[in-house]
């Protein structure tokens, strides 16, 4: 098959990584060509990490983005494209009218990976929506809500679950403990991990003031916080709120780290605080790491985890019940065993990087083969 990945975000997250990782696991078997803006982060990821076909163009914040829909329906027709597999919501219209336009008229496939709070019936989504061929949405939650907001085109549109990749290197103790000391923390330490953005809405506070609860009945909690501050000054806040509460000491932070599997091993557990996220992908790369995971039970978090089985939930937005389910792992070694086993086990079986690009494949030939 000749397939286009089309992704024009200026974002460098998990979306966007994503659209990279499927253009990789596809151009295996099929001819890939990924459609990028040259001005932005993802283009210079694939230029410096892929050797993918590439060609661009520039983002259009028009809502009928028609020159760029015929310079794509051109690119279309010149490569004989099957299928144009999008991942970002503002490139559906340009996608939606290229196929419009070109001869070939290759399925279309959106995989959405952004809650959806609205209703999408009206005339010009409507538009948009007939052109696409099938909606993979990244957990039930969203496949549930997708429908509900665009029942005219329910049909179209089932869950894929994410797929990710198991560690490159399984840490032995002595690396186990050498990296922890360069990261600054003692080899017998209690460490928690939350990797994400610097932002309110990602809980980093939630997981200060739950450290500190902790303390106060005992538990010796320290956190390894990760990642870069989306506004800044934010990092300093979040110290300040670890100063003010007695536990600047049992707090490290560390800026965005390109290999997060290695330093979630460094954790006794991993924690999305995150007050209500549509996947979670930091939960099946921990768990596939073979460490114990909390999240906050909102969201597409609840199909990730079953609470006591293969992780913990705590409430959303609630520091208490955090600090509540950290005690438990804490003060009890053997139930942290057990759900870091069940975890994995759990997550090589579901979240597969391997098993879901097979699927997304066989998906792609069962549209373009009727």
């Amino acid at each position: 098959m000749n397939i286009i990945e089309l992704c024009l975000s200026g974002g460098f997250g998990g979306l966007e990584i994503y659209a990279f990782r499927a253009a990789q696991a596809l151009d295996k078997d099929h001819n890939v060509l990924a459609v990028l803006d040259k001005s932005r982060k993802l283009a210079e990821h694939f230029r410096n990490n892929a050797e993918i076909n590439t060609v661009y163009l520039s983002y259009s914040r028009s809502y009928m983005p028609l020159i760029n829909a015929r310079k794509l329906a051109a690119i279309i027709d010149k490569h004989d494209i099957d299928v144009i597999h999008i991942h970002w919501g503002n490139d559906l219209p340009l996608a939606a009218f290229a196929k419009k336009f070109s001869e070939k008229k290759p399925a279309l496939i959106y995989t959405r990976q952004m809650q959806i709070t609205r209703s999408k019936n009206d005339f010009y989504h409507n538009f948009l929506y007939r052109q696409m061929d099938l909606m993979l949405t990244i957990s039930r939650r969203l496949e549930t809500d997708a429908r509900r907001f665009i029942n005219r085109y329910a049909d179209k549109i089932r869950t894929l679950y994410y797929g990710v990749s198991a560690p490159d290197h399984f840490l032995s103790n002595d690396e186990r403990n050498r990296q922890r000391a360069e990261a600054g923390f003692k080899a017998d330490d209690f460490i928690v991990g939350l990797i994400g953005r610097l932002e309110q809405s990602k809980g980093q506070h939630l997981l200060i003031s739950a450290i500190a609860g902790a303390k106060n009945k005992g538990s010796n909690i320290h956190a390894l916080i990760v990642g870069h501050e989306m506004n800044q000054g934010y990092r300093n806040t979040l110290k300040q709120l670890a100063a003010d509460k007695g536990i600047a000491e049992n707090i490290v932070f560390m800026d965005f780290v390109p290999d997060p599997q290695r330093i979630m091993q460094l954790c006794d557990c991993i924690v999305l605080a995150t007050y209500e996220e549509t996947f979670g992908l930091v939960l099946p790369e921990a768990m596939r790491a073979g460490v114990a995971v909390i999240g906050s039970n909102k969201g597409g978090v609840t199909e990730i985890i079953e609470h006591d089985t293969t992780g913990l939930l705590f409430e959303s937005r609630d520091a208490a019940d955090l600090s509540k389910q950290l005690q438990r792992i804490y003060t009890d070694p053997p139930l942290k065993s057990t759900l870091a086993q069940n975890g994995k086990q759990y997550a090589d079986a579901h979240f597969n990087s391997e098993i879901h690009f097979q699927r997304l494949d066989q998906t792609m030939r069962n549209l373009t083969t009727g």
